[in-house]
């Protein structure tokens, strides 16, 4: 009975039911005298056979019986009728042999055989759906255990050709999967390259050649489909599939008789697909096809993180590779450029006690520009090294520390209410506020005085020390009592929804200019240095945050800084 379908079972059931039941309505025709005997022997065989035929019928469209397992109930049937009518036969041949007359003899007989297909439908019907509960439990544990074995070696696996490998072999050691193989692709391929397989042999998957163009005859199948689309695509019959038609003698060879071709899907696009064989048709069912994809995706997903983790490491050696570069610039600015200079500036020295020349004094300038640039060069090399110890420092604490160690005559720092507290390099983060506050003074203190900002009293009314008055989140902090109603910048630090900001009230930078304030050598003041702004968007850059220059809402400039949701990039990255 192995290999009948539903629809041929059904039918062979139905006719079986409905020749029985014809026979018993003759012997109702036949039996119309006995009343009681066309109820025992007509009647109720007649509803038998009738209720035979009926679920035959429903057998035959797929119902009552699990799908794939109509064969049994058919078997079933035949083993109740020969079972019952041959031991009323073997009865009757006793008896003739004895010499002895049976009346009805044909009727007793095929009654049995009515009981016995009626007997055997239901014990049938009984079986197959405990064979397809059987087998659905033993298949979806070799689903699961599949997926388990899968995903612990795409865990454990740190290659791409390791995980592709070990899912093939993981698959064919399945009971069910006789070949896998996995085959790759990238945006703008032509061809879907095989890159593992288990199952086959290699000169088999040499002779594999498939492509992703619809209009390609060898680009109609479902691997090219899986591809185009991203969802599987389940064959149950191979040689029912046309479109496989230019790979049926290969697959012949190979007793392939259903294929299932899983899309390698990730977030952003498919990487190929996973081509999994068996060597039995009807095999792909829902719930097989819902595990395959999910181990699609599952590959797909480490494919990718794979890639990134690629990725983050070749970043960091070329983050550790930089950080070597800026050691020995350091090391040469340091040692090969300041000692001459030293040496300049000391002969300098002792030439000026014998000549009082203007041009010495000219020397002298360049000498400490030279001076100013190295400290600034110093600076770079320091503290543009990319961040690896963060803390939560205090926005506060730290730009009042930079106030007292910057020159800021005639300024004054005031707070917008609380500017709190951001993960950073305590150290790295003083630079930037103390770049942030020479800026401010030597660019923004050409304007004339201004009476911006918080007035000279603290917080009680009386003078101002100073010092912020405890609890007062907007008081003014001045640096050796300057800063009085003579200031002629105020600096302000304050909060923003996604990190910090420090702003003046002076003279401002430009629109126009905006961009280009960070660049290294930009300055408007002729004696600048121009890396001041530079060292400020570096030590951003290496905390991962992002500065940008606006005009504040008093004419001066504003740097906004961003420390959160921003995507860390390598120092001195273009912007």
């Amino acid at each position: 009975m192995e290999g009948l379908s539903a629809r041929a079972s059904g039918t062979i059931i139905a006719s079986a039911g409905l020749v029985l039941a014809a026979f018993h309505v003759q012997s109702t025709v036949n039996l119309q005298t006995y009343p009681t005997l066309v109820l025992l022997e007509a009647v109720v065989p007649l509803l038998l056979a009738l209720g035979v035929a009926g679920t035959g019928a429903l057998i035959r469209e797929g119902h009552v019986a699990p799908t794939g397992f109509d064969e049994r109930v058919l078997g079933w049937i035949a083993v109740g009728i020969v079972a019952l009518s041959g031991a009323v036969g073997w009865l009757f041949i006793d008896s003739i042999l004895r010499g002895e007359a049976i009346p009805g003899a044909q009727r007793i007989v095929l009654n049995a055989a009515t009981l016995g297909a009626a007997v055997g439908l239901v014990v049938g019907i009984y079986d197959a759906r405990g064979q397809c509960q059987r087998r659905r439990a033993e298949q979806l544990t070799r689903i699961n255990d599949t997926l388990r074995i899968a995903t612990q070696e795409m865990v454990n696996a740190t290659q791409r050709d390791e995980l592709e490998a070990v899912v093939c072999e993981r698959l064919t050691e399945s009971d069910i999967y006789d070949g896998a193989w996995i085959g790759r692709y990238a945006a703008g391929d032509k061809f879907v390259r095989p890159a593992a397989w288990a199952g086959h042999d290699d000169e088999y998957i040499a002779s594999l050649d498939i492509t992703v163009d619809p209009s390609d005859p060898i680009g109609r199948g479902p691997g090219g489909e899986s591809i185009r689309t991203g969802t599987i695509q389940p064959v149950q019959d191979v040689f029912d599939e046309p479109s496989l038609e230019p790979w049926w003698d290969m697959l012949a060879e190979k007793d392939v008789e259903s294929m299932a071709v899983v899309p390698l899907t990730g977030a952003e696009r498919v990487h190929g697909f996973l081509s999994v064989y068996a060597n039995r048709s009807n095999v792909f069912d829902t719930e097989e096809q819902e595990a395959l994809s999910e181990l699609g995706e599952s590959i797909g997903h480490a494919i990718e993180s794979m890639a990134a983790r690629d990725q983050l490491a070749q970043r960091e050696r070329e983050l550790a590779r930089q950080n070597r570069r800026l050691d020995e610039f350091a090391s040469v600015v340091s040692h090969d450029l300041r000692n001459p200079l030293t040496v300049a500036s000391g002969n300098l020295e002792l030439v000026q006690m014998d000549h009082d020349d203007d041009r010495l004094d000219r020397v002298g300038d360049a000498l400490a520009r030279m001076d100013e640039l190295i400290d600034d060069l110093l600076t770079l090399a320091r503290y543009g090294r990319t961040v690896d110890d963060v803390e939560v420092v205090d926005l506060r604490s730290v730009a009042e520390n930079a106030w007292t160690t910057t020159t800021t005559e005639h300024a004054r720092l005031r707070f917008d209410g609380d500017p709190g507290t951001v993960e950073a390099d305590e150290s790295r983060l003083a630079q930037v506020f103390e770049n942030l506050f020479r800026n401010s003074v030597e660019h923004g203190a050409s304007e004339a005085p201004t009476t911006n900002g918080p007035s000279d009293l603290d917080s009680t009314g009386g003078p101002s020390t100073g010092v912020p008055a405890a609890g007062d989140e907007s008081a003014d902090f001045r640096r050796g009592g300057h800063g009085g109603p003579d200031a002629s910048v105020t600096i302000t630090v304050g909060r923003t929804d996604d990190g910090f900001y420090v702003e003046d009230d002076g003279a401002g930078i430009p629109e126009a200019e905006h961009e280009k304030a960070f660049e290294t050598g930009y300055s408007t003041d002729p004696d600048g240095t121009g890396f001041g702004l530079n060292i400020v968007r570096t030590i951003a850059e290496a905390h991962g945050w992002r500065v940008d220059v606006t005009e504040a809402s008093s004419g001066g400039a504003r740097f906004e800084f961003t420390t959160a949701g921003v995507e860390r990039s390598a120092p001195g990255a273009e912007h």
